[in-house]
């Protein structure tokens, strides 16, 4: 049989350069390109659900005469060099590298070989729409199956990026029997020897119309195929990197849930990734943030902690429904997670990661679409290159697409806080724990025990100031301050001689949003009747607009009153000054009033209270200091604290 290499004329239609959309898609990860796309066409190709299918990556050499055809490829990339000589520079570069290789002693390929596959049917016939045709002859074309992985056809264009001299070779044992072999050079237009132009596609074949030549492609030596499948030859394969360590990289990260669950076995010549060996090598790699997001998704897949939540029963539009599971979500939370869920298809490929979930819980997630109807919907929605959904692109209802994959966000983020919302708190007691612990120098330097704050036995205190005092109402005011200081003795136990000295609090009135502090002659929170007297002489101080820095930590104390305790160090010292609180995160739109707040540093003090603000005084410049507020909400939320000086 007579074979060759055919390049068919353009005959007045497009003349194509150096660039490819197909390949330009992939430039930047060729080798990750190459192993996603391979996989996953692997993968869609399965004869045999129950067993896994198996890929191989294979390189060797050969002596460059033993090339298919080397000379017809050598005088192609001449009449190349001639048509585009003066015309583009980097076809010109591209020419001569392709012409080096060609014109040395050997040639480096990489067979990529899969098992328990179907193998390229229709290569008999060429059967428009058939594997064969979709892969080898048609351009944008795919007919795979609705659960498959690939939708565009884009992907074959992966391996070309991977040769320098842009030809492949594809031999096939189908199950039909039939066993074949074509080669398919994706090159560029040039004028032939009659003037006319080609195409820039060329196949190695036996015919005018491009068939596949009958019988197996023997390139590799210490290779035979004995069974269904598909043998794709990349020749001039001289990667920059690595390429071993590379391929085991992207399998790792793009199918560790196809591996780990035993539909996938991939070898790169003598190393073998399969679900016995997976983990070990996830936990193996280097400690990075990259790698750690990986550990965290494979731990889903492993820890008897995983949550599964199936994806509810939907109805939409002009007959679209899913039934309840067609996808399921894993969830896992614990400390330092990183906050995303992995998105996946039926195929179990990684496609990219769902961010901007919730930003106050610690959780790691995963998706995974697994029904039919829902796997088709999202596929037509995906780009070319896989790592994005994209509403717009499903052009039968781009509305309908933006409904559907708008719920499954929201299912998404509900199911997160829904679950984990409530162990906020677990998850943050035991950071920075010690900051809360008893400070044990201040202990020893006071003998007082502290109050935590006033209950709500005192209702209301009101300072009045007078313009004008006499001797009969100091006499008068020396008594009530008595009394008042015998009520504290009697009711909590503060004495006027400082044996108890006040904390300084600060409480809601039930007629206002008010509260003021109070302590004994001896507290740090004595009212001073002087100072209350001259402050209506003096030029109050303008309040600052721009916070001071702090570092804040805090825990919840008691969920269901509200409780909780931070750790607050300022940058500045200041003399008086307002802590502003505000809810963050899940609960962005959520009033947080302030019923009550108090400190447990006997020099720090509470003036007042009003909504969410809390007025204190005599803060130092890196010294930390204890606040305990009591909200009015009874859930757990996540807040923040800015200081502001007054």
């Amino acid at each position: 049989m007579n074979t060759y290499w055919n390049f068919p004329a353009a005959v007045g239609g497009m003349i194509n350069s150096i660039n490819n959309a197909g390949l330009e898609t992939f430039r930047g990860n060729a080798l990750d390109s190459l192993t996603r796309e391979i996989c996953q066409n692997s993968l869609d190709a399965v004869k045999d659900r129950s067993k896994p299918v198996v890929v191989e990556f294979s390189s060797f050499s050969i002596p460059v005469n033993n090339l298919p055809s080397k000379n017809e490829l050598i005088e192609v990339y001449n009449l190349c060099k001639k048509t585009w000589e003066g015309h583009n520079k980097k076809s010109e570069e591209y020419i001569q590298q392709a012409l080096s290789i060609l014109k040395s002693e050997e040639i480096k390929f990489l067979r990529i070989s899969d098992f328990n596959t179907k193998g390229l049917e229709g290569a008999k016939d060429g059967e428009l729409g058939s594997p064969w045709s979709s892969l080898i002859k048609e351009a944008g074309s795919s007919n795979k199956e609705e659960d498959s992985g690939g939708s565009f056809g884009i992907g074959k264009s992966a391996p070309f990026l991977n040769s320098n001299i842009r030809t492949l070779f594809y031999s096939s044992f189908d199950i039909t029997g039939y066993k074949s072999h074509i080669g398919v050079a994706n090159i560029m237009s040039f004028k032939k020897s009659d003037n006319q132009i080609t195409l820039g596609n060329g196949y190695y074949t036996h015919n005018s119309i491009s068939s596949a030549i009958p019988g197996l492609l023997q390139l590799d030596e210490e290779f035979q195929r004995n069974e269904t499948g598909t043998d794709i030859y990349v020749s001039a394969f001289e990667p920059k990197e690595d390429w071993k360590i590379e391929i085991i990289k992207s399998v790792l990260f793009n199918f560790f849930i196809t591996v780990y669950k035993g539909k996938l076995v991939v070898k790169i010549n003598n190393f073998e990734i399969n679900s016995d060996n997976i983990e070990q090598l996830i936990y193996e790699l280097e400690s990075n943030d990259e790698n750690q997001k990986l550990k965290n998704y494979f731990s889903l897949l492993v820890s008897n902690k995983t949550i599964k939540i199936p994806y509810p029963a939907k109805k939409y539009k002009k007959g679209v429904e899913f039934q309840e599971g067609e996808a399921e979500l894993y969830l896992l939370n614990g400390e330092d997670l990183n906050r995303r869920v992995l998105m996946t298809r039926k195929t179990g490929m990684r496609i990219f990661e769902q961010k901007n979930i919730s930003g106050s819980i610690s959780f790691t997630g995963l998706l995974i679409i697994t029904g039919t109807e829902m796997n088709n919907i999202f596929k037509q929605m995906e780009n070319p290159a896989h790592n994005e959904w994209e509403p717009d692109r499903y052009e039968q209802d781009r509305k309908l697409a933006n409904k559907v994959y708008a719920d499954l966000r929201k299912f998404i983020r509900d199911t997160v806080k829904n679950i984990f919302q409530e162990k906020i708190t677990d998850e943050m007691d035991a950071v920075g724990l010690s900051d809360f612990l008893p400070n044990k120098d201040l202990n020893s330097s006071s003998s007082v025990s502290k109050t935590e704050s006033l209950n709500s036995t005192i209702k209301e205190i009101i300072t009045k100031q007078k313009e004008k005092e006499n001797a009969k109402s100091a006499r008068k005011k020396g008594k009530d301050t008595k009394d008042f200081e015998q009520q504290l003795v009697g009711e909590f136990g503060i004495t006027p001689d400082g044996d108890q000295n006040g904390n300084g609090s600060g409480k809601h009135t039930e007629g206002g949003t008010e509260g003021s502090g109070a302590s004994t002659h001896g507290g740090n929170n004595a009212l001073d009747e002087s100072e209350t007297e001259d402050k209506g002489n003096r030029r109050e101080r303008k309040p600052s607009k721009n916070p001071i820095q702090i570092k804040q930590r805090y825990v919840c104390v008691d969920k269901n009153k509200g409780r909780y305790k931070f750790n607050i160090v300022p940058e500045k010292t200041i003399s008086r000054g307002r802590l502003v609180f505000s809810v963050v995160g899940e609960q962005s739109d959520y009033d947080l009033p302030i019923k009550t707040a108090s400190t447990d540093d006997i020099n720090v003090t509470v003036e007042k209270l009003s909504s969410n603000t809390v007025y204190i005084n005599s803060l130092k410049k890196n010294k930390s200091f204890l606040l305990n507020i009591d909200i009015d909400y009874t859930d757990y939320c996540v807040m923040e604290v800015e200081l502001y000086e007054d």
